[in-house]
């Protein structure tokens, strides 16, 4: 094994040793050399970091000394990118949580983890689905707020107009946020180490200018149209807050109601059915597929799919299909806070595909992250108080791959204001015979780990993403849990890259 470059002081490196021999992981002296014995320790110590790994006290003290130190999860990001550590790391984790009776091919790990956890003996039919709540659920009321807040330069800064990619001399340039209708380039170079399994991605990685943000865009096949699942779910509902918004503007939908001219179903606000559609909170007859498939009723197939056109530019989507249920209420009414109807659903029925691109909803979830940092004329239609309410609900989606990358990393302690906002999909397509998996998110941070000129700099991490991931191994059982770890280890490889600048 090959010793990586490391750059702790002597000091840092005693600290170290001394930790890692507390927790069993070194047995040489305590001298302040990185030799091979420090190199097997800090490897065995990346390798263990797993979200759901529960320690002794004394053991839990050490490894947060370990990752408070700077110096020290710099060294672990290092090792980790040596190779491809990731994988094994989350398939061994899937393979614990199945062997748990916590996860098995319908509700995976990763991608069916929850926010708020779950309890043993839940209606999953898994007898120890016992996830503890995520480490981000305190933060979601606040994602609004950060994402509207901006880095003051001084105590927080941005990547500028130009910046480098770490170890390397390759320079790049951030270029205005483009007009609506308008497609950016999309370079496609910088994913390489992309598994070949990720067959479709756009990442828009953003600095802000003078109040502005700019982008950065990136791809492979960022521009092919393909199935996207349930991550196209929160396109019909940001048409729906474009719809309000254009009608009532200063009236917050979040409390507003929606209720079925015929009367057969309670109204409920447009908050809590867009909580249920990404969190899948399935009680009382309503089910996300259903759910969304309601929201596309508030207009025809053939507007829908032309708005969305019309922001993205991609002229060869298609989006008239509904989510494999019919809609929860066939003709649905969003009525304000005084029960004045705002909008009124339509009967044409949404039959047919939903064939769009990763550029088109890395487009799309950039706009609404972004929304307070864009020229007005680039902005979707709609009023920041109600894009709040669909911020709070993809705060919630069901995969929380972020959240195991954070901790695989060693970066839970160096991640400041942290925002994730996403919205997973998945299936078999027994058309292609394959299993099909899709995440398409913002992820936006301080990172206390950044560094101007050696000297510590907290730097604003913003990064827009869709993957879509394809498995045909003809075991679906098989395709279902491998997915869904290549995509946990995508996530953090793509989140590990970001923090050591080696994708800007």
């Amino acid at each position: 094994m090959a010793v990586v470059e490391v750059k702790l002081s002597f000091e840092e490196l005693t600290k170290a040793q001394t930790y890692l021999q507390q927790l069993g992981l070194y047995d040489g002296e305590v001298d302040g050399i990185y030799g091979r014995l420090s190199e097997a320790a800090f490897v065995q110590f990346a390798n263990a970091l797993s979200i759901d790994t529960i320690l002794d006290p004394n053991s839990q003290s050490y490894t947060n000394s370990l990752l408070q130190m700077p110096a020290v999860v710099r060294h672990l990001l290092k090792i980790i990118g040596e190779g491809d550590r990731l994988f094994p790391k989350f398939t061994n984790a899937q393979r614990i949580f199945v062997n748990m009776g916590q996860a098995d091919s319908n509700y995976l790990g990763f991608l069916d983890r929850g926010v708020n956890g779950s309890i043993a003996g839940s209606k999953k039919g898994l007898p120890n689905r016992n996830f503890a709540p995520s480490p981000l659920l305190n933060h979601i009321p606040a994602y609004a707020d950060r994402l509207a807040s901006l880095p003051d330069g001084v105590n927080v800064v941005s990547y500028g107009d130009v910046a480098m990619l770490s170890g390397s001399q390759t320079r790049v340039r951030f270029r205005s946020y483009p007009a609506i209708g308008a497609i950016p380039n999309i370079e496609n170079v910088g994913l390489e180490f992309l598994h070949s399994s990720i067959q479709q991605a756009c990442i828009c990685i953003g600095s802000v200018v003078n109040g502005q943000m700019l982008a950065r865009w990136i791809g492979r096949n960022a521009l092919s149209n393909v199935q996207f699942w349930s991550s196209t779910k929160i396109l019909p509902l940001i048409n729906t807050i474009c719809q309000a918004n254009q009608a009532q503007p200063n009236q917050e939908i979040a409390n507003c109601a929606i209720a079925d001219t015929q009367g057969n179903k309670i109204p409920r606000t447009f908050a809590e059915m867009a909580q249920r559609i990404c969190a899948y909170e399935e009680t009382n007859g309503m089910t996300s597929n259903g759910l969304s498939a309601m929201f596309k009723q508030f207009t025809t197939p053939l507007a829908l799919q032309d708005w969305l056109k019309k922001i993205t530019g991609n002229q060869k989507l298609i989006f008239q299909g509904r989510y494999g249920e019919a809609p929860y209420i066939e003709q649905p009414i969003l009525r304000d806070v005084t029960g004045a109807n705002i909008i009124t659903g339509v009967k044409d029925p949404h039959r047919g595909d939903n064939l769009i691109s990763a550029y088109d909803l890395t487009r799309i979830v950039s706009q609404i992250a972004w929304h307070r940092h864009l020229a007005p004329a680039n902005r979707l239609s709609a009023q920041w108080h109600s894009l709040s309410a669909l911020i709070d609900a993809m705060g919630q989606d069901t995969a929380r791959y972020v959240d195991a990358a954070i901790v695989a990393l060693g970066l839970s302690y160096f991640i400041d204001k942290p925002v994730v906002i996403s919205k997973m999909g998945f299936g078999y397509s027994d058309q292609r015979k394959q299993t099909e998996l899709t995440y398409t998110a913002c992820i936006q941070f301080v990172d206390l780990l950044a560094k101007s000129h050696d000297l510590p700099l907290p730097k604003l991490r913003s990064v827009n993403m869709t993957l879509r991931a394809v498995l045909n191994l003809k075991d679906p059982v098989r395709e279902a849990l491998e997915i869904d770890a290549r995509m946990a280890a995508t996530v953090a490889e793509i989140l590990r890259r970001i923090v050591t600048e080696e994708l800007i």
